[in-house]
């Protein structure tokens, strides 16, 4: 560019040098004159600083324009307006430079036209006009850095000339405005204590295909179930209101969202051990909570409100399914709910999840058309005496298993109720009771 190749062939013409300095600060000033801190500004420089111009501080003849007010979101680029007005001005020119509270460059200056260019002095950038304009009017990007280093400050130098080919009578504008972060949304937060659980006993453990409650702050920004659309040719979504979860780096199905809580079905994966779980939306990736990751974690149904006397029942229902639901236990063990204890002989239902593949294998996350047995060996006991069952997965379900159990010939009263799956018992203190 001009500016930066100015010649002066005879040092004794001064009458020479003057003309080609105002050629060349029509196309730009040098970079550095901004009035930023630590810098001067063409005023002060002298180019164009004259008995007949005029510096404006804190001017209010120049105006940024930006789209939603003087505030910037990290990253985002924004398209900004620069506008000068001054009634004695005929063409006008300027230099601007975007700093942080450190004075140092924040984000980065694009021009949008052939008004105006880039300069560059050690670390700083300089937007400034490639030539005169009558208008005044500038337009430009800016993308501000990421992370938000909080307060931003745009420096701007401005001359109104009077393009009278001289330096005489210009007028030279300052301005600093100032541009805030927007408020962020807080990012997602799983709490640290008992942060993810598995469903039905409430154990700070998981495995493949089992379902999992992550607990937390800012999760989601709504409240939602999955819903019938939500499905992809019988596969759950692993997206739902914008909230992800990834375990061990793999995508959950996810069935229910909340700010606090996110319910999501655990995906295929061989690994064992501690496993990384997280949720994501789009406020950004919550921390990391690692989790113990076995082979299997059979648990079956249990409710806290299924209590009373200091013990609790496992969640067991009769298989009467054109009645009106009955659920095994004494009577009145919740109210509005009906209740019976179960006779020998008699089949019950116990629901459970965690207990592995089924045969044949159905993927995590792939609903099952039907009902599908469990490829490993499973073992209940009622009262410390073997109960006969079939256990399956049940098909047009995730995750959820079915145990048909017959109860075998025990004493009257309350009776501890145990499953195994492949000789992992579920550890659960669970009871039925049992009346003839």
């Amino acid at each position: 560019m001009q500016r930066r190749t100015i010649r002066i062939v005879k040092l004794s013409v001064v009458g020479a040098v003057v003309p080609l300095v105002i050629v060349a600060n029509r196309s730009g000033p040098p970079p550095g004159v901004s009035g930023a801190p630590g810098e001067r500004s063409c005023w002060a420089v002298g180019c164009h600083q004259t008995a007949t111009g005029t510096l404006i501080e804190n001017s209010g003849a120049i105006e940024i324009a930006f789209p939603s007010g003087p505030r910037y979101q990290p990253g985002v680029t924004q398209r900004l307006r620069l506008t000068i007005t001054d009634a004695q001005g005929r063409g006008f020119g300027f230099q601007l430079s975007v700093r942080d509270e450190q004075n140092r460059q924040a984000g980065t200056l694009a021009p949008v036209d052939a008004r105006t260019q880039i300069a560059r002095q050690g670390d700083i950038s300089y937007l400034e006009h490639t030539n005169a304009f009558a208008d005044g009017i500038f337009q430009f990007d800016w993308t501000p850095p990421t992370p938000a280093p909080g307060p931003i400050h745009f420096y701007i130098a401005a001359n109104a000339a009077n393009m009278n080919g001289a330096v005489s009578g210009d007028r030279i504008h300052l301005r600093r405005i100032t541009v805030e972060p927007e408020a962020q949304a807080a990012r997602p937060q799983i709490r640290s204590a008992q942060p993810v659980l598995q469903a039905f006993d409430n154990t700070e453990r998981l495995s493949s295909g089992t379902w999992i409650q992550i607990f937390g702050q800012n999760l989601s920004e709504t409240t939602r179930e999955w819903r019938l659309e939500d499905f992809d040719q019988g596969r759950g979504p692993t997206q739902l209101a914008g909230v992800r979860v990834n375990i061990n780096g793999r995508p959950a199905v996810i069935s229910y969202v909340s700010p606090t809580q996110v319910n999501a079905l655990a995906p295929d994966d061989d690994a064992v051990g501690p496993v990384n779980v997280e949720v994501v939306n789009a406020n950004g990736t919550s921390n990391a909570v690692a989790i113990n990751k076995t082979r299997i974690s059979p648990a079956m149904l249990s409710d806290a409100r299924f209590a009373s006397g200091g013990r609790s029942y496992v969640v067991a229902i009769y298989p009467d399914f054109n009645q009106t639901q009955t659920f095994v236990g004494p009577e009145n063990l919740v109210p509005g709910a009906r209740f019976r204890p179960a006779r020998p002989g008699e089949t019950i239902i116990v629901y459970a999840v965690g207990c592995g593949p089924s045969n044949p294998p159905s993927p995590a996350g792939q609903v099952p058309a039907a009902s599908l047995p469990l490829a490993l060996p499973f073992e209940f006991r009622i009262g410390g005496v073997a109960a006969p069952a079939q256990g399956a997965l049940v098909g047009g379900f995730l995750g959820l298993y079915q145990f048909n159990v017959t109860v075998p010939e025990v004493p009257d009263g309350d009776a501890r109720i145990e499953l195994s799956v492949d000789g992992q018992p579920t550890g659960q203190t669970l009871f039925i009771s049992v009346r003839r």
